[in-house]
């Protein structure tokens, strides 16, 4: 997925110095995950003689949602003749979740022997990152292909070497066979990063306790897009086989137009935070947990599987959230037998930190906690179905479409494995297309080698339709290995996932 340039600025205020250095500057550089320095990244110029110097200098970075970027900035004082480094005069840490989850401004303080200053830091998120492209779409001389009543909709999509992104699902027309789709717009960026890829467009026509059809589907670029309404972007229809349906059958562009719209940033900047819940398969596939061959196994000094997914996927996560220095996750398990009122039950939605109804954890801490009791304290049951927790969360996200406190929820599920059989798989996708046109994101994890995870990547499917016939409105699902999660963009969903959401129903 795509990384955001931006820029940071950095400003003193309230500096002190002594008559013969009275010169500052700037030093950043980058850490890693022990806080230790990894190189120097930015050197800002020398101001002499401010008490409040706003520095030039800027650093550049590319800021990704799903990593941890620490740096350490230090500030040094300068003989005010010889602009010699007489030495330091204090050092922060910050990082770009925090900052950006603040607003895009952090101030921190920093203690000297004259006097606390504080050091401003700015980051400055480039107007790109704002610019969509309004594309309007009509269809010509399009029938069903099992002679059923028309109903027709078409996505927009992307694949990529992971997944494939849902850029829109338009709304579904019946019984025409000219439709004249509404308008809608795409994030010009994300478009500019898969510049090379190919951008998908298929029609589907609406089947009613059935998978929809696929009437055909076609293939465009953003090149060819930006010639405009014209014969360079009417594209006939092809079969699933690459065979022209019909040369008159086509899809073609009317309307091309560039605006702004919200972004990602844009909703942190009002204050938006993340709400995180995590939701762990406690299964009995995964074994014993004093079995070393367990994926709960219980190590004093090795993480087993599952708490290394948590590790990996957690922290980059805990700066957007209400209260970063002291957040509340969400901590639920499923699929084990836990105490009810007439003894041991299954339970597919169940607090780890043995709370009736109240999953909250404190941080990182206190989700290794509740796990790690939880799994020795529970006994593990089958079969697997997460629809329930997906259902605990997206009851708390539709209150937030109603509401508007400016929560957006993300749900992180470990499993090693997907639903285990046609129901389970028939309530999640049901869970699924439920809360798409709510405010959450759900990434599962799949945990552990040598697992039939096909199920859990069917869920990624962009037609998934509600037993009720609903469609899935948005893509709101993303899955990957816990062993890639290393070099995984699945995370960097979220704020694509955010910014649709709000673009769709808040823009």
């Amino acid at each position: 997925m795509a990384a955001y340039g931006v820029e940071i600025t950095f400003a003193i205020r309230n500096a002190r110095f002594y008559p013969s250095a009275n010169g500052l500057c700037i030093r950043v550089f980058s850490l890693n995950k022990e806080m230790e320095v990894i190189e120097q990244v930015a050197e800002t110029e020398t101001i002499h003689g401010q008490t409040e110097p706003v520095f030039k200098e800027k650093l550049s970075v590319n800021y990704r949602f799903e990593k941890l970027q620490r740096f350490r900035a230090i500030v040094y004082v300068l003989n005010s003749s010889t602009n010699t480094i007489m030495g330091s005069m204090g050092s922060t840490d910050f990082d770009l979740s925090m900052m950006f989850a603040c607003g895009g401004r952090l101030s921190l303080p920093i203690i000297t022997p004259l006097s606390t200053i504080s050091l401003e830091i700015t980051g400055k998120v480039p107007e790109y990152y704002s610019q969509f492209l309004r594309l309007r779409f009509s269809g010509s001389h399009i029938h069903s292909p099992d002679g059923l009543p028309l109903q027709l909709y078409f996505i927009l999509s992307i694949p990529s070497d992971d997944r494939t992104i849902m850029l829109h699902k338009s709304e579904m027309l019946k019984e025409t066979k000219n439709p004249e789709w509404a308008a809608f717009s795409v994030p010009l960026f994300l478009l500019n990063y898969f510049n090379e890829s190919s951008i998908q467009v298929h029609v589907y026509n609406y089947t009613p306790n059935h998978d929809d059809s696929l009437v055909g589907h076609c293939t465009t670029t953003l090149t060819q897009l930006q010639q405009g309404v014209g014969h360079f972007n009417s594209y006939m229809l092809m079969e699933p086989s690459g065979k022209r349906i019909h040369e008159k059958t086509c899809v073609e562009l009317k309307e091309l137009k560039l605006e702004n719209g919200p972004t990602f940033f844009q909703m942190l900047e009002n204050n938006v935070k993340l709400q995180l819940t995590s939701a762990i398969d406690l299964t009995a596939s995964n074994g014993n947990p004093v079995n070393p061959s367990s994926l709960h196994y219980i190590h004093p000094h090795q993480p087993s599987a599952y708490l290394e997914s948590l590790l990996l996927t957690t922290p980059p996560l805990l700066g957007y959230l209400p209260n970063p220095q002291n957040p509340y996750i969400g901590a639920l398990g499923f699929g084990a037998k836990v105490q009810g009122p007439t003894g041991l039950q299954l339970s597919h939605c169940f607090c780890l930190n043995g709370a009736p109804s109240d999953p909250r954890v404190e941080g990182l801490a206190g989700l290794i906690s509740a796990y790690r009791q939880a799994t020795m304290g529970l006994q593990p049951f089958a079969p697997t179905d997460f629809s329930e927790v997906i259902y605990f969360v997206s009851k708390f996200a539709k209150a937030e479409s109603r509401r508007h406190v400016g929560l957006y929820f993300v749900l992180l599920i470990y499993s090693d494995g997907g639903p285990a059989n046609a129901l389970n798989m028939k309530r999640t996708i049901d869970a699924l297309v439920d809360a798409s046109a709510h405010p959450m994101s759900i990434i599962a994890v799949g945990v552990g080698q040598d697992r039939d995870r096909s199920p859990m990547r069917n869920l990624e499917k962009l037609t998934l339709k509600h037993s009720d016939g609903r469609l899935l409105v948005r893509q709101n699902y993303t899955y990957v290995e816990s062993s890639e999660l290393e070099n995984s963009d699945a995370l960097a969903m979220i704020p694509v996932q955010m910014a649709q959401w709000k673009r769709m129903f808040h823009s």
